[in-house]
């Protein structure tokens, strides 16, 4: 089992990686598809029941762990301190060569040796309250008028070397829908995005300078909409157009356009993680 997974937990610049040596992977819970939460409503007109809503709930994970080194004490002392209930991790899972990250809670941390000469016995169980496991990449993608001539701040899969179009298909391999971030660099006047994969769209009633750069999180309550000014954020929320919608990426295709009023643009970036059910 050690062999074919890798379990590395990280949290504020420190890590524990449980990967077969020193520490020995004994059993592990809560890798594949979480359970679902189905809002019913009893049919009164007729059989069986309507769906009124459906969630997928948070995710407990079980790690149960040998320490198989002779340094006991020392790393008793650092496994206590590093599962503690007060700080949040992330958790990075490799199985059969796939790699995927989550955010965690610790709920449960035991050492279960009777005495200093036993070798650490551990049972770690955290609580991923955003259930998803996501792409060990941020992923990105550019939509603009002109592609060439231009340096950013990520390598793209194709050469800027022409005009291009103000669409672009964005494919999202993940099993679940995808909340994304926006980068809307001036000069523009009243900036949309559209997904016509679903018809949302989110728009921006503002003259951006050449200097303005808008930026803008549809994630589940880390939404924000703000201008960004020689490394300054303005809240822009008084400038979104209401009928906006903080779409997600759809799992398959989405075809994503790009507009401004003026018709001048340095375009837009996105960048998502792709989202999955387990691993």
């Amino acid at each position: 089992m050690a062999d074919n997974i890798i379990f590395e937990f990280e949290k504020e610049g420190e890590s524990i990686i449980l990967d077969g040596s020193p520490f020995g992977i004994l059993d592990y819970t809560g890798l594949e598809a979480t359970d679902y939460n189905l809002n019913l409503q009893t049919n009164v007109n007729g059989d069986g029941e309507i769906l009124k809503r459906k969630s997928i709930l948070s995710r407990e994970i079980m790690v149960e762990f040998d320490y198989l080194d002779w340094n006991i004490s020392q790393m008793r002392q650092k496994l206590i301190r590093f599962f503690s209930p007060y700080s949040p991790g992330t958790l990075y899972v490799t199985y059969l060569d796939v790699k995927r990250r989550i955010e965690y809670e610790v709920s449960s941390f035991r050492i279960n040796s009777k005495n200093m000469y036993e070798e650490l016995s551990c049972l770690v169980y955290i609580r991923c309250l955003d259930p998803s496991f996501k792409s060990e990449d941020n992923l990105g993608a550019l939509i603009t008028t002109l592609i060439g001539g231009w340096k950013w701040p990520f390598t793209l899969p194709f050469k800027m070397k022409q005009y291009g179009p103000l669409k672009k298909n964005i494919f999202n391999r993940g099993y679940m829908p995808a909340p994304i971030e926006i980068h809307f660099k001036g000069p523009a006047v009243n900036p949309k995005i559209i997904n016509h994969r679903t018809g949302e769209y989110v728009r921006v009633k503002k003259e951006l300078t050449s200097d303005d750069t808008l930026y803008i999180n549809t994630a589940f309550r880390q939404k924000k909409v703000e201008i960004i000014k020689d490394g300054v954020r303005e809240n822009a929320w008084d400038y979104l157009d209401l009928s906006s919608s903080f779409f997600w990426l759809q799992p398959g295709d989405n075809m994503i356009e790009y507009s401004t009023d003026s018709g001048i643009s340095n375009g837009a970036e996105i960048f998502y993680r792709e989202r999955y059910l387990g691993i």
